[in-house]
């Protein structure tokens, strides 16, 4: 082969510092793909390794609490809408577990792979969206579990069971956004590791999850959507029980993950540059 031919034919890769276009950095993703889902099914063996239930814990852990405030608060009386308060439970931790888990685990993942980020290249943010989509393992099979727990209290399939992965990808992008966020903060500070725990505990309380919305008092009842659990859990909960629609929670909860997702995105770009001097 000539020198010139060899030459045509070498393929060389430019890593430029942080700043490309939007439509190189999705190209630079799409192309580590690979990467992406071995990382996701590394952490989903290191998950469930050596555990006697494995995935079962993704049924256990909204059982547990379906049972412990079932028994407190089903002599309450709580209005729920018509749905048996446990199973109103079981539905919110169901949902919220799949998004609280995503951003306590992943908010030290930079910190904890320092190794493999300073010494090989790679979109960095691959790891954060590997380990929340480990996490969609266990929150699919919560959905299914909601879904025949739900069946046998008597709320049988129906057309607005097919909605549920609307719900379900908005919850998957508020996972990987906050996740995101948490990990590229913690790189930066890494007090926000110890917060962490405690800030998703609030947003749980925060939320819908143990409670109806009639619970929360009515001027900031307008705007709980801002909230994005809040909308979600509604939208999950139409779904499963074809309750009456809060549109007007969805809509604000929908505008409040788009702009969770574009801040996540600021956050991450703004200290992607010397992340791997940081952690």
């Amino acid at each position: 082969m000539r020198t010139d031919d060899r030459a045509a034919s070498t393929h060389v890769t430019v890593i430029d510092p942080a700043g490309g276009s939007l439509w190189s950095v999705i190209a630079e993703y799409r192309n580590c793909g690979t990467l992406f889902w071995l990382l996701a099914l590394r952490d989903i063996r290191l998950r469930h390794r050596q555990t006697a239930f494995g995935v079962g814990w993704a049924v256990l852990q909204p059982l547990l609490p379906m049972i412990i405030f079932g028994a407190v608060f089903s002599r309450l009386h709580v209005d729920t809408g018509g749905i048996p308060y446990p199973l109103f439970v079981f539905s919110g931790f169901a949902l919220w577990l799949f998004i609280g888990n995503s951003v306590t685990s992943a908010s030290a993942v930079f910190v904890n792979n320092f190794e493999m980020i300073n010494k090989i290249y790679f979109p960095r943010a691959v790891l954060p969206l590997a380990q929340t989509a480990a996490l969609m393992l266990d929150g699919s099979v919560a959905v299914f579990a909601t879904l025949a727990l739900s069946w046998w209290y008597g709320f049988g399939p129906s057309w607005t069971w097919l909605l549920l992965p609307l719900p379900g990808f908005a919850a998957a992008v508020l996972a990987m956004s906050a996740s995101v966020a948490a990990a590229s903060l913690t790189a930066a500070l890494r007090d926000i590791k110890n917060a962490v725990p405690s800030l998703v505990q609030m947003w749980m309380y925060a939320s819908p999850v143990l409670y109806p919305i009639a619970w929360i008092p009515a001027p900031l009842r307008r705007i709980a959507g801002l909230n994005p659990v809040t909308g979600l859990l509604e939208a999950f909960r139409y779904c499963l029980f074809h309750t009456a629609p809060q549109w007007s929670l969805m809509a604000q909860s929908a505008a409040a993950i788009a702009v969770l997702l574009c801040a996540a995105a600021w956050v991450f770009r703004y200290l992607e540059s010397d992340l791997a001097e940081r952690v």
